[in-house]
Order: structure tokens, then sequence, then C-alpha cells
């Protein structure tokens, strides 16, 4: 598969992931005239820590996934087109459209699979690469997998700007109506680690004060 279709169909699979964009509008596009829509996929806008609207290449790693939540587009079950890119596709798509003017960042997700550990380390060597292989100084949002080794989530946190995790559902009993693969506590777990995380942190690096 050719890396424009690759391209293609792992945006669209990325357009509801939430990301923190803007949202809340009806749908409009450009189809029959005009300029513009608010339907499309592959760049969205999220806000930067200091407010600015920046542009975002927002894509998965892959929409193969071990799970078969109800609820996701991606299940194993649903008949979608799947692909998967390589870390090294990843990287080269964020630079070209970088350099372009297309894009501020980064916002990547990814399906699940082989395991919680595997998915995240290749999410993590994809920021790695762009900041220590390419200098990329460039803002870098990554959706972070339940049930992820403590020291992974260290890692993406030292090369992303922003860390967001899926709370999937509001209840444990929905989690378990809806996706019964998944684990409420593995879900909490990962969120106390990257709190803590964070917490240690901005602890050991205090801002200082004026």
């Amino acid at each position: 598969m050719d890396l424009q279709r690759k391209l293609a169909i792992l945006a669209d699979a990325a357009k509801y992931d939430a990301s923190c964009a803007s949202s809340g509008t009806t749908r409009r596009d450009s189809t029959r005239g005009g300029l513009g829509s608010t339907e499309g996929s592959g760049i969205c806008h999220s806000y930067a820590p200091d407010g600015r609207c920046i542009s975002l290449l927002k894509i998965l790693l892959t929409n193969h996934c071990q799970y078969d939540c109800l609820y996701c587009v991606n299940r194993a079950s649903s008949n979608v087109p799947r692909a998967r890119l390589r870390v090294e596709e990843v990287v080269q798509l964020t630079l070209d459209f970088y350099r372009r003017n297309c894009i501020e960042g980064l916002f990547l997700s990814s399906g699940i699979v082989r395991s919680p550990d595997y998915t995240m380390e290749q999410l993590v060597e994809v920021a790695r690469s762009l900041r220590e292989d390419h200098g990329f100084r460039g803002y870098i949002h990554l959706k972070t997998i339940p049930d992820a080794s403590e020291e992974l989530l260290a890692r993406a946190g030292r090369h992303a700007d922003r860390l967001s995790i899926n709370i999937e559902m509001p209840t444990p009993a929905g989690l378990q109506a809806l996706a019964p693969q998944k684990d409420d506590a593995a879900i909490r777990r990962s969120m106390a680690r990257t709190r803590l995380l964070i917490d240690e942190t901005r602890a050991a690096s205090p801002r200082v004060q004026p």
C-alpha cells in the first residue's frame, strides 16, 4: 500500500479521537462550492498551553486493533480499510508537512497491536526520533496506551508536550458492557501514573517565581 493511501486511511481513522480540538459546529464542506470544511480529517486545530491555536497532523500509527470495543469504528470486527505506518514514515510525514508550513505539530494515537507496551513503544519512538534525530521543536501530543509501563510513560513525557489517555466510558458497568476486554482498573492506574509523573517532574523543575 502506498504512503498516500495509508495517510488517507489513518487520518480518517483518527478523526474521532479526542485531541482537545475545537468542536461544536455544524457540518459544512465545500464540495458544492465555496471554501473550507468543518468535516475534514488529517489536520486538526488544538490549543497550546499559552492559548495559541495550532494546526496538528492528526493520525493513527495503525487502525489495526486487538480489541473489539462496540463504540469504536476501528474495533477488530469492523469492516474498514486497515493500514499501518512505520515509525520512520510518521516522522517523515510530520517533517514534510511542517516544512511546507501546513502544521505546527503532531497528534499521534494508535490502535493496540501485540501488546500495550509494544504499541506505546512505537509511539514513543516517533516522538524520540523527531526530537533527537531531527531536532524537531514543534508541538507533539501523544495518546498514551492504557496499561503501558511506567517507564514508557516517563519516556513519552520527556519528548511530548502533552500526554492524554482515553477514559473510554464514564462507568465501569458501561465499559464492561461495551468493551469487556478492557479493564477499568488498568485505565485508572495509567491515569494515576501519568499524574504522578507530571507532579514529580514539576517538583524536580520548579518554575522561577517572579
